[in-house]
C-alpha cells in the first residue's frame, strides 16, 4: 500500500521533474523517492550520479516568504540525518553541500513552478562517481533508513523556520560549517573575488571580507578554499 504523501518509484528521469510536472495535483509536503534516476541533475545543470543504493529524492513545498532559505533547511536536515542514519560526521560547505573528509557526499537543488517549490536531494550512500570536477565519496549505510531520518529532520527544521524564522536555521548551519575564517575564492560568473569567509548574512548570503576592509554579500556563485576543504 502506498504511503500518503510519498511516492516510491523504481525508475524515473528526475525526481525533481516528476514533482514539477505534478505540482498542481499534489499536496504540500509530498515526497518522491526513486531507486534509479536516469536524468538527474545538480546545480548549474551538472549531471547527478545515478548509483543503485544511493538516495535520490525530492519534496514539494508550498510556503510563503524567503523560500530560497529551504536550501539551508535541507542542508541542516540532511547533515543531521546522515549523522543519525549513517554515523558520518559531515560538514557543510556554502550554500548546501555536505562534505566528508573534504569530499562531496550530496547535492541539493531547488526549482520552482508557479508558487510551488521543489527541493531535490541526492546522497552518495553506497557509491560515488569517480570522474567529477571535485572529489566525491559515499557515506555508507542503508538508504531507506537515511530517507526516513531525512524526512523527519526536514519536517522538524521546516516547522522551526515557519515558527521562528531563519535565525535558528542559520545558527545550525554555522555550527556545522567548514571554512569559517578561511581565505576563499568566490566565482560569480562575471567576476571572481578572493577574501575571508566571515559567515552568513541574515538572509543566507555568504559574507566575504575583502582586502580593502569591506564585506561583500554573495548571494549566488561557487566558492573554493584557497587550499583544501577540511572536515
Amino acid at each position: 500500500m502506498a504511503e500518503p504523501g510519498l511516492t516510491h518509484l523504481a525508475e524515473v528521469g528526475s525526481t525533481n521533474d516528476w514533482l514539477l510536472a505534478r505540482a498542481d495535483a499534489l499536496e504540500d509536503g509530498h515526497w518522491v523517492r526513486a531507486d534509479r534516476q536516469t536524468a538527474g541533475r545538480g546545480r548549474r545543470g551538472r549531471a547527478w550520479h545515478d548509483g543503485a543504493g544511493n538516495l535520490m529524492t525530492s519534496v514539494l513545498v508550498r510556503a510563503h516568504g524567503a523560500v530560497q532559505q529551504f536550501s539551508f533547511i535541507a542542508a541542516v536536515a540532511l547533515r543531521e540525518a546522515v549523522m543519525e542514519a549513517c554515523g558520518a560526521a559531515t560538514v557543510l560547505k556554502w550554500p548546501n553541500d555536505l562534505l566528508l573528509d573534504g569530499a562531496k557526499v550530496s547535492g541539493i537543488l531547488l526549482e520552482r513552478t508557479g508558487m510551488a517549490l521543489v527541493v531535490g536531494i541526492g546522497v552518495n550512500v553506497v557509491s560515488a562517481p569517480g570522474a567529477v570536477d571535485r572529489p566525491a565519496v559515499a557515506v555508507g549505510g542503508d538508504v531507506g533508513v537515511l530517507f526516513e531520518a531525512l524526512r523527519a529532520r526536514f519536517s522538524f527544521w521546516r516547522a522551526r523556520w515557519e515558527a521562528e524564522g531563519f535565525a535558528p536555521v542559520r545558527a545550525a548551519w554555522l555550527a556545522g560549517a567548514t571554512g569559517l575564517g578561511w581565505q576563499i575564492e568566490a566565482r560569480l560568473g562575471h567576476e571572481t573575488l578572493s577574501g575571508r569567509f566571515e559567515g552568513l548574512d541574515d538572509d543566507g548570503a555568504l559574507l566575504l571580507g575583502l582586502a580593502d576592509g569591506t564585506v561583500r554579500a554573495i548571494h549566488a556563485g561557487e566558492v573554493f578554499a584557497l587550499g583544501e576543504w577540511r572536515g
